[in-house]
């Protein structure tokens, strides 16, 4: 999140600077950065707000019943641009208390924060009330995506009959690389559990993915030419937990990579070799 976080400092400035050009500030300053535009469903969706008191007198927002902050998402085909409903107590701590000239930065999760679950593209705004206006950022346009299938598989459990959880493996680009996610559901109940990314995907080889009956899980996919990622969870009635993540170096590659990292030491004692029995001619 550090770029984000340079994009806020910048829309910092910016209101300041406008500010200082002779049109007022409002009273209060928002903004809001999303770290890409597009998530595969299930995902986390990390959102980075802030707030500036922009006066020389403290300010304090969620007084009562009103929240200090709300992000506001709309379906962006929704013709009655109805906002999806969260909770009525908002997204920031209140009551929130800012000191004169004070900015505060805030992390969320846009998927616990709004019940983000069907695919499209949505509308996203952060926004503050004080002293009964409504200030709000620019709206930002997020894509939610099913990704690509590349391999699935489904998982039983013999101590809950009936019960089926569905694995996906898919893949989908992210800052001009393609990544490889998991996605998790349960039927008949239609539970799901977070989308895991598991790191760039290299689409040379089809991942592995094994199920244990002891419930571990063992995804093995090639991520670059010579590196693949093996990732293990642990796959319970009411849990899924990563375990771990582990690069492993390709057999079929590793010598050639050793032999590229002494290509220069070897050119050297052919030339060595050479200058040798070039001497030896001329004698």
């Amino acid at each position: 999140m550090k770029r984000v976080l340079i994009c806020l400092v910048v829309v910092g400035a910016a209101l300041l600077g406008r500010g200082q050009g002779g049109k007022p500030l409002p009273p209060v300053s928002v903004g809001m950065a999303l770290e890409v535009n597009s998530y595969v469903l299930g995902e986390e969706i990390p959102v980075r707000v802030l707030v500036r008191n922009n006066t020389a007198r403290e300010v304090t927002l969620g007084k009562g019943e009103t929240p200090a902050g709300v992000m506001t998402v709309v379906r962006s085909r929704d013709p009655q641009r109805r906002a999806l409903t969260g909770d009525p107590r908002g997204c920031l701590p209140k009551p929130l208390v800012l000191k004169p000239n004070e900015e505060r930065i805030f992390d969320l999760d846009l998927s616990k924060t709004l019940p983000l679950s069907r695919e499209g593209a949505y509308l996203v705004s952060f926004g503050v009330i004080f002293q009964g206006v409504r200030y709000d950022t620019t709206v930002r346009e997020l894509e939610l995506v099913p990704g690509s299938l590349v391999a699935e598989g489904v998982q039983l459990f013999a101590k809950v009959p009936g019960r089926q959880r569905h694995f996906s493996l898919v893949r989908w680009p992210r800052n001009h690389v393609d990544r490889l996610f998991l996605r998790i559901h349960d039927m008949p109940d239609e539970r799901v559990f977070k989308t895991v990314m598991l790191g760039a995907y290299l689409p040379i080889s089809k991942p592995r993915l094994n199920i244990a009956p002891s419930g571990e899980v063992v995804v093995l996919h090639r991520a670059t030419p010579d590196y693949y990622v093996r990732s293990v969870f642990w796959s319970l009635p009411d849990e899924f937990i990563r375990r771990s993540s582990q690069d492993l170096l390709d057999p079929a590659t590793a010598d050639s990579a050793r032999l590229k990292g002494i290509q220069g030491d070897l050119n050297e004692v052919v030339q060595k070799n050479e200058r040798l029995k070039e001497s030896l001619r001329l004698r």
